[in-house]
């Protein structure tokens, strides 16, 4: 009963991390895409997309497709009332700098599918963008038309103090590394990723906690959300049987 989307040779599904409050209150889930080819191999999407050897149309169209499937299952879930964390390549987003986002798919889809776009967080991933500035004003149109920014894996490749400072987000996820810098003495980095989202007056999520130290240890240093295996694996999402039944 789950939507799947065919790109070529490959076939995308869905999986949902939850996302947890300081309460350890689930307040949404993670969009992941798992891609499969013909053959039956399993494609990593960190490869798929960062390679190289995946052509830039390839990036934009199964990073589209698996949109449209993360949203249609999130929304027959039984926690479609919650937030819905989806991920954006920078070089997609910079495309909603040229549309009218309050008449695009994306927001005829929702209504559609009875979500509102406040319920929607939109990851800018930590690639690089062909133009910053074209990623700001997508940005603020989608955050103009209700929707929630995030800057991904904070402190990871084009993540960076600057682009947070450009986009000014709605909320900040930090990469696992400031957290494993931390375990081992070095905790420089993720106060400093703190104290930016402080002063930009954006929420904190810390990503990868895998142990009940690394949750503790966040939970002392006041992050808003928290997300990883130790608190819940990406899986497919329960359908609300009495919506689909």
């Amino acid at each position: 009963m789950q939507f799947v989307a065919d790109y070529k040779n490959l076939t995308l599904g869905s999986v949902y991390q939850p996302i947890f409050d300081s309460t350890m209150t689930q307040i949404g889930v993670e969009a992941l895409v798992r891609i499969v080819d013909d053959k039956g191999n399993t494609v990593r999407p960190d490869e798929f997309f960062h390679s190289d050897a995946t052509c830039n149309t390839d990036k934009i169209n199964v990073e589209r497709l698996s949109r449209v499937i993360h949203i249609r299952n999130f929304a027959q879930s039984d926690i479609s009332h919650l937030h819905l964390f989806l991920n954006v390549l920078p070089n997609v987003g910079e495309l909603f700098a040229v549309e009218d986002v309050s008449d695009s798919l994306l927001a005829k889809r929702l209504v559609e599918l009875n979500l509102s776009s406040s319920q929607i967080v939109m990851e800018l991933v930590e690639l690089d963008a062909k133009c910053e500035t074209n990623l700001k004003i997508a940005a603020s149109s989608l955050a103009d038309n209700g929707f929630q920014i995030a800057i991904d894996d904070f402190g990871s490749n084009a993540s960076t103090v600057s682009r947070v400072k450009l986009i000014a987000p709605h909320i900040i996820k930090i990469d696992r590394s400031l957290m494993l810098e931390f375990e081992q003495g070095n905790s420089e980095k993720i106060e400093v990723a703190l104290s930016l989202a402080k002063k930009m007056n954006a929420k904190t999520v810390i990503e990868g906690i895998e142990t009940p130290e690394q949750l503790n240890a966040m939970q002392d240093l006041g992050f808003d959300m928290y997300q990883g295996y130790h608190l819940a694996m990406p899986e497919k999402i329960n359908l609300n049987t009495q919506q689909t039944g």
